[in-house]
């Protein structure tokens, strides 16, 4: 008795581990996740010839009747299988902790994800990539500016986003996704989905007909793809072995590669504050013949330069740390009465 969450691969039956297999052999059940993943004909067709009896259970089995998935465990042998590797999905780490709970036995079979299979074969160094986003099949705005801030986000902090397209109804595909967010670029304008935006584009990852490249927006919202399922990645910030890897293994357009920079709220921000300061402080009046203000002013510009270098070294806290404490005593200075200045030019 006891429930196995069972990882099943990318899809295609030759990727399915034998210790699955086995899991999936010996179970008296069989609830087969079919609203997290797209399995082909030739997997469907070997889990039903080797399965006891298989359920297709969806989201709404999976969730809202979890209850009978524990009943069943509580006194069979129960596999709840899933696509690539099972604790991905946040659905099944709900059941295993219920199932803990009551203290049915659990086990776990992991199976290959797509997740880290696209990291790997973008070229991109896996330890630089951000939190993991999915675009869904329905149209609605929020959804989509949703994926656009979690790729503004990443980006701000260097990191690489992987996207997950909807695998319902036949699959979103990459040129349909990306329309979808160039539209809302037309909005928000950050820059994610303009044109020239680098992206790399993976479709049906495991299959014969597996298809990775890179090129700009508009180049791949032109160009064919195999059926789904597909996923996107939009970079972070490029090491040079990166940039080379997306250019001699994916085949993206070296002067893209070349001018490539992602965006960065948060090193604009820390500029702009920046230019504001070296522009005060170079036509800052002193009001009092204090011979502190002018040290105090010096410290300032001392402030000044240090958020430049620590800006320059990639170093964006320090940077910010600095300019605030020059910012600080600038307007100290001057709500003392002892220089006059304005923020705004």
């Amino acid at each position: 008795m006891g429930i196995a969450f069972v990882g099943l691969g990318l899809g295609p039956k030759r990727h399915i581990t034998e210790a699955a297999l086995d899991s999936i052999r010996r179970a008296d059940v069989v609830f087969l996740d079919v609203y997290t993943g797209m399995l082909p004909n030739e997997t469907m067709e070997l889990l039903r010839a080797i399965s006891r009896r298989l359920v297709l259970a969806d989201r709404h089995v999976l969730e809202d009747g979890v209850e009978a998935v524990l009943t069943e465990a509580a006194r069979k042998d129960v596999v709840v299988a899933v696509q690539g590797d099972p604790f991905v999905a946040t659905t099944h780490v709900s059941i295993m902790l219920e199932a803990r709970k009551r203290g049915i036995n659990c086990s776990v079979v992991s199976g290959i994800s797509s997740y880290s299979v696209a990291a790997s074969l973008s070229g991109l160094q896996a330890y630089k990539f951000g939190r993991a986003v999915t675009l869904p099949a329905e149209e609605k705005v929020e959804h989509v500016r949703s994926v656009y801030e979690s790729i503004v986000e990443n980006m701000s902090r260097g990191l690489h986003t992987l996207v997950f397209l909807d695998t319902k109804e036949g699959g979103l595909t990459i040129p349909v996704a990306l329309s979808r967010l160039r539209v809302l670029e037309g909005l928000l304008k950050k820059g994610v989905a303009s044109d020239d935006r680098l992206v790399v584009a993976l479709a049906r990852l495991g299959y014969e007909d597996e298809l990775v490249k890179a090129g700009r927006i508009a180049e791949l919202i032109a160009s064919d793809f195999p059926a789904p399922p597909h996923i996107l990645i939009f970079p972070g910030k490029l090491h040079f072995l990166e940039r080379e890897a997306l250019v001699r293994l994916l085949g993206a357009p070296p002067e893209c590669v070349e001018a490539y920079e992602p965006i960065n709220y948060g090193v604009d921000r820390v500029r702009r504050y920046i230019d504001v300061c070296e522009r005060v402080l170079s036509k800052v009046s002193t009001l009092a013949k204090e011979v502190k203000v002018g040290d105090v002013l010096k410290v300032a510009e001392s402030y000044l330069e240090d958020s430049k270098f620590f800006l320059n070294s990639g170093d964006l806290f320090d940077s910010l740390s600095a300019i605030s404490y020059c910012e600080g005593l600038l307007d100290a200075l001057r709500m003392m009465g002892y220089v006059d200045f304005d923020w705004k030019p």
